[in-house]
């Protein structure tokens, strides 16, 4: 059972690992962690922002099939919420759409990081 459980887990995890490592980290679990859900795209899929090991940002989504996924890179949070905002008011989609991980209900994304400890 261990071998299949590794085979397994190497078909599906080793893209994520890929993306992981392009976007600077060693694994997808540590990506995973330092990754915030934005706001929820048409089926299911969603725009990301991840803090990378240099403290840059990177904005993404997962609206591809798998990954890696294309990726944009911001200096700083306010450059990468930004970018998100303006995609999301581009994209048309209603407002409850927008959903920033990493804050209270109510609460300005805008105004500083996500917290960690605000995740669903």
């Amino acid at each position: 059972m261990g071998r299949l459980k590794k085979f397994l887990h190497k078909l599906f995890f080793e893209k994520y690992d890929q993306f992981a490592e392009e976007l600077g980290y060693p694994d997808w679990n540590i990506a995973l962690e330092n990754t915030f859900g934005i706001y929820e795209m048409e089926g299911d899929t969603w725009y990301h922002a991840t803090q990378l090991p240099d403290k840059k940002w990177a904005v993404w989504n997962d609206d591809e099939a798998e990954p890696p996924y294309a990726f944009e890179v911001f200096s700083s949070w306010d450059e990468a919420i930004r970018k998100l905002r303006k995609l999301f008011e581009e994209s048309g989609l209603p407002e409850n759409h927008w959903r920033p991980e990493g804050f209270d209900e109510g609460e300005d994304a805008f105004l500083k990081e996500p917290d960690r400890k605000k995740t669903w």
